[in-house]
């Protein structure tokens, strides 16, 4: 019967290594400030905690004659550990996780099996119960933080595998460890041991963060005073030390995981090459005006004024009452016919932001017109850099007459775009581009906007439909 309790024993301690080996790889690794019952967290790997305590006897208090036991923690990796200690003969304990705590997920805890308490009990040590004190423990533990209320609780159960009594083959537990700021902790730990309720209360102070602990706290705190003593279990007072030989990785002095601020530093990262993108853009643009006006002197600062004159002139014709199609028509290939001497004062106009924003447009509708193909780095600048829904369709209706297939990522973004003109156009510029691949299904008709009656920025018309 010794035997083929041994060779289960073996057998569980290879699956609860296994376990930790094959399942997700990534678990909750953090240092926790339980003491009297085991917790899900988990050591980095190669870090590990030393830990020592002096335990009194309340029943038989004597200052001088403490108890005491030291433990290693040692970080496998992490999501295996092992813990190696002597309480007058050597203990070891060791643990896998095997579930992954999810920030985003309310509902997935951190799940954690493994054993304590091999060949010596540490709580035999502390209540002076001997050989015969449970021991050889296995134990799962679930756990689950709480950022906004900086709380870390605990649950689970522990069943011992040898020397067995009938109130040890199932003793459920919790702890609660409580954040206060300033290094400064308060856990709650609760559990039951051979047939009695044990509740402990330890006040956990981290002198220096991430490093170094001093806890001070009582084991079954209700033994005192609320109930009679028990047969196998003596209140404890416990003073402990402990010293964390690793770099930092913990928020809270200890309470957050690394995953959880690696997924903060993630962010962190995306928001910067958001950033980064945005001053990539506004570099770009600030060198393509540069070099669009590195290419006029002073003296073609005349001509400069005939092509705002003529735009206004053609402005006008918009906005003349009744419309005249065919007079605008004309006057539109006339400016094409002086291509050579538009083109460079059009792509300077698109980046003065003190031009008139319906001189602008009418700049940027003309450059598609005269298929000026070296305006297309600005025309693309311009759907990143402004907002105004106007400008971004001519915008779009330009390039697509230039045939930019570089403006396609663009161009697909915008179809989702809040505002439906520029949407709708998106898609029309898309489909007559590249076809209907990646096309959304359905449209959303523009109505005539008030300020631009004669509908000179209504996709349809501007796309010759």
């Amino acid at each position: 019967m010794a035997t083929s309790g041994r060779i289960f024993f073996a057998r569980l301690c290879v699956a609860v290594l296994a376990a930790g080996i094959f399942s997700l790889p990534l678990a909750i690794t953090r240092w926790s400030t339980l003491q009297a019952v085991p917790n899900a967290d988990m050591l980095p790997g190669g870090k590990f905690v030393v830990d020592a305590d002096l335990a009194w006897s309340t029943d038989s208090f004597s200052f001088t004659a403490p108890r005491s036991v030291q433990r290693l923690h040692l970080g496998l990796s992490e999501w295996v550990g092992l813990d190696i200690g002597y309480a007058s003969g050597f203990t070891m304990g060791m643990k896998a996780c095997v579930l992954k705590e999810d920030i985003d997920a309310w509902y997935l805890p951190t799940l954690t099996l493994g054993f304590q308490n091999i060949n010596v009990s540490r709580e035999s040590h502390y209540f002076e119960s001997g050989n015969d004190y449970p021991r050889n423990e296995f134990y799962a533990v679930a756990a689950k933080s709480s950022e906004w209320a900086r709380v870390r609780i605990h649950a689970g159960f522990v069943s011992t595998m040898s020397n067995r009594g009938p109130g040890d083959a199932f003793n459920p537990f919790a702890g609660l460890e409580k954040y206060f700021g300033d290094g400064l902790y308060v856990t709650i730990e609760a559990q039951r041991r051979s047939d009695n309720f044990l509740l402990s209360a330890f006040a956990v102070y981290r002198a220096i963060p991430d490093k170094l602990e001093f806890n001070l706290g009582i084991i079954d705190a209700m033994g005192l005073g609320w109930r009679d003593w028990p047969n196998v279990i003596r209140p404890v007072v416990r003073a402990g030390i402990k010293v964390h030989l690793g770099s930092g990785f913990h928020g809270f002095d200890g309470l957050t995981g690394v995953e959880d601020r690696i997924d903060r530093q993630r962010e962190t990262i995306r928001a910067l090459d958001r950033r980064i993108d945005s001053l990539t853009g506004e570099v770009r643009w600030s060198a393509d005006r540069i070099h669009e006006l590195s290419g006029f002197p002073d003296n073609r600062a005349e001509e400069r004024a005939r092509v705002v004159d003529e735009l206004t002139k053609l402005r006008n014709l918009y906005e003349l009452e009744p419309f005249n199609p065919e007079l605008v028509r004309n006057t539109v290939d006339q400016i094409k016919d002086r291509y050579e001497m538009f083109a460079p004062h059009l792509r300077v106009i698109i980046t003065d932001p003190d031009a008139d924003p319906r001189i602008r447009r009418l700049a940027v509708s003309l450059i598609g017109e005269i298929g000026d193909r070296s305006a297309s780095n600005i025309l693309m600048s311009i759907l990143e850099r402004f907002e105004e829904p106007a400008l971004k369709i001519e915008t779009m209706i330009a390039l697509g007459k230039l045939g930019e297939t570089r403006a396609r990522p663009m161009l697909s973004r915008l179809r989702n775009d809040p505002d439906s003109g520029v949407a709708f156009t998106a898609r029309e510029v898309h489909r007559s581009m590249f076809g209907t691949e990646d096309e959304d299904a359905g449209s959303r008709s523009i109505p005539v906007s008030e300020e631009d009656p004669i509908g000179e920025t209504v996709p349809e018309r501007r796309l010759g439909r």
